[in-house]
């Protein structure tokens, strides 16, 4: 009996990935854990409903950084705060106003990665009003310890870039939703610099040439041999989550010559900004799915890619994974 009991505590808990840990939000706060979700951490304590913490990033050193309203908070996986609050949006004015909408910290914990938006008039994120028209969308790239943080480089404007993850020490990838263009960018940390086209889904209107599915928020593996994005059909209504996947591609060479390999879904609850994160080693995927929490499965080189997905945390989103020490409790 004790041995069987040993084997189905062994089957319940899927194995973590070698010397990764996470970040998450739940319950408006910042979480850690082990890859496989044990060993859940706190790290916040005063993110609410009203002003949640939201986009929480963290390096393979342990430092972990979120956003929360205009601002950006940085923690060590103890809960010390690494500086004090960044004021992450400029003071707005009639004429500009920005918000910050998504972080990723650079492997090394220095660089921040954020996607910004541009407003038409003014606009005050701290407030209650509603949202006016986006003009631009862009990423900086700043040295938050510096104080005040240092900008280290800046995209242009041309494409709308979107959901910045790094893929070495000086590059991102984006994802647009232009129809007109690649969905999937490069982005070189530099001055007014330009996306470089990275893939572009081959699904296109017979009648009008452009893009007829949506690809937004991807990630790519360490080794940069594959990478997983969210790929939905353009044309079906937004509420329909059933039909999005989670596609997972071969990285070609070049990168615009990339193969579909496996996808998670349809069928399941994933939204448009499922955060898919890959462990160090690139063998696990973690997502999230609406309503639902955060999933995990392997992938291998099997037919399928031997995708088995389980729920690892329930109620929580924004997983990112890192060679981070996992926290004890």
């Amino acid at each position: 009996m004790v041995a069987v009991i040993f084997l189905l505590v062994g089957l319940a808990l899927a194995p973590s990935a070698p010397g990764a840990s996470m970040v998450f939000i739940k319950k408006s706060n910042v979480w850690m854990a082990k890859a496989n979700g044990s060993g859940q951490v706190r790290i916040t304590r005063d993110g609410t409903r009203g002003n949640p913490y939201y986009s929480p990033s963290i390096a393979d050193n342990g430092t972990i950084v979120a956003l929360r309203s205009i601002f950006l908070h940085s923690f060590r996986p103890d809960g010390r705060r690494i500086v004090r609050p960044r004021q992450w949006a400029i003071n707005p004015s009639p004429s500009l106003s920005t918000e910050p909408f998504f972080v990723d910290l650079s492997p090394n914990g220095r660089i921040a990665a954020t996607e910004n938006a541009v407003y038409s008039t003014f606009y005050d994120p701290r407030g209650s009003g509603s949202r006016p028209t986006v003009s631009a969308w862009f990423t900086d790239f700043f040295d938050f310890r510096k104080s005040p943080p240092k900008e280290i480089g800046l995209t242009d404007g041309f494409y709308d870039y979107h959901y910045p993850a790094w893929i070495d020490s000086q590059r991102v990838l984006s994802t647009s939703y232009g129809i007109f263009n690649a969905q999937i960018f490069t982005n070189r940390v530099g001055q007014r610099t330009r996306g470089v086209e990275f893939y572009r889904d081959p699904g296109r209107d017979p009648a009008t040439g452009t893009n007829s599915y949506i690809l937004a928020d991807a990630e790519a593996t360490r080794a940069r041999n594959k990478f997983a994005v969210m790929r939905r059909p353009l044309q079906v209504d937004t509420a329909d989550l059933s039909v999005a996947t989670i596609q997972i591609y071969t990285t070609g060479k070049p990168s615009t010559e990339s193969e579909p390999r496996c996808a998670i879904g349809p069928g399941r609850k994933i939204g448009p900004e499922p955060d898919p994160s890959w462990s160090p080693d690139g063998k696990t995927l973690v997502w999230y799915e609406n309503g639902r929490g955060l999933f995990s499965t392997r992938v291998t080189s099997a037919p399928g890619c031997g995708l088995r997905p389980r729920l690892i945390v329930g109620g929580a989103h924004s997983p990112d994974l890192s060679r981070a020490k996992a926290p004890s409790r």
